[in-house]
């Protein structure tokens, strides 16, 4: 299908051409030349005026390929997907996991053309989309979470992504040693994972050493994110949630209670565990009440970024034509010069 795009709006340029034709065809009419040379003359007039038309017409060709420029970044999104991450307490009513795949198509938009990768986790972590510069793959991925239902779910262990993430940024680092690696880590900061229950420990403490085994599992609870050093470029730990928090309700919309009241459960954003792996893998944190909190951290990365010249398949591109028709057009120009002249 051809498309065109005018240079000069018709009802501009038709009259431009009549009168180019006009004052060419009077030249050659009171020319003294034979009538042969008049009609060549008169033809040569005619395919001037036309070629002129069709280039003004600027007609394009779609194409499916093209060169564009990208920026050099392969980005990780980590996202939580707990139960806890579809209470209604982000910029109003909406879930948290609302707010963090609105940040990720807005993260997706600002760096178009880079390539993107998906970890989500619970009590596990789980690799959903490996690198990739389909975008689609990483939209569709995102609206394919579903909260689970309250009879499997097993809570959220914030160290569960560890593993993978450090699997997938090596990989990053080791065959695109030209691109930053950037992490966008979203989670309410609830950790709610019983891991002696997982593995059938009573998980009792000795009395007299208790407080000081809690103060030091609390200082060295995400020790293991210090892993992650080196293997990232940049980004942010994104909490979404609010200190007042909200009831939830699970995938099979069953309310979710406090086991130890018997009232509805709240969850309240945990901003601590958050600050503590931002702080241990060298990122900032953010608490997100609304997408536009990122915009600062989104900004610096494109500013900094490089860009480099990639053909993509998935852009879509229009070819111009004219320059087919402009070699014709100087010939013809100078065909005419000549006859004028003689």
């Amino acid at each position: 299908m051809l498309i065109t795009n005018p240079i000069f709006p018709l009802i501009v340029i038709i009259p431009v051409i009549v009168l180019v034709f006009i004052g060419l065809f009077i030249g050659t009419v009171r020319s003294h030349a034979g009538m042969f040379k008049k009609v060549i003359e008169t033809v040569v007039t005619v395919l001037i005026c036309i070629c002129i038309y069709v280039i003004n017409l600027r007609i394009m060709l779609p194409s499916s390929q093209a060169t564009v420029k990208v920026p050099s970044l392969n980005v990780l999104f980590v996202m939580d997907s707990t139960i806890s991450m579809w209470a209604e307490d982000y910029d109003g009513d909406n879930s948290r996991m609302d707010g963090a795949i609105e940040a990720c198509n807005y993260i997706m938009d600002e760096f178009n053309g880079s390539s993107f990768a998906l970890i989500t986790f619970d009590h596990e972590a789980k690799v959903k989309i490996p690198l990739t510069p389909d975008r689609e793959s990483i939209t569709d991925a995102l609206e394919y979470i579903y909260e689970p239902s309250m009879y499997v779910a097993k809570g959220s262990d914030m160290n569960s992504p560890v593993d993978e993430m450090s699997r997938i940024l090596t990989h990053m680092k080791d065959k695109y040693e030209n691109r930053e690696t950037i992490v966008f880590f979203f989670s309410d900061g609830e950790e709610t994972f019983d891991s002696s229950k997982e593995s059938g420990k009573d998980g009792s403490k000795d009395d007299e050493s208790g407080d000081e085994q809690d103060d030091e599992s609390s200082e060295n609870s995400y020790a293991s994110y210090a892993r992650l050093i080196g293997l990232v470029d940049g980004g942010a730990v994104v909490g979404v949630g609010s200190e007042d928090g909200a009831t939830m309700k699970d995938g099979d919309g069953n309310d979710i209670y406090d086991p130890e009241t018997g009232d509805l459960a709240v969850s309240c954003i945990g901003e601590e565990s958050l600050e503590s792996i931002a702080s241990k893998v060298g990122l900032e944190y953010i608490h997100m009440e609304d997408v536009d909190d990122l915009e600062d951290t989104v900004d610096h990365i494109i500013e900094d970024a490089t860009y480099e010249a990639e053909l993509r398949d998935d852009v879509e591109n229009k070819e111009d034509t004219y320059y087919y028709v402009l070699p014709i057009l100087m010939i013809l120009l100078i065909s005419e010069l000549m006859m004028f002249r003689k």
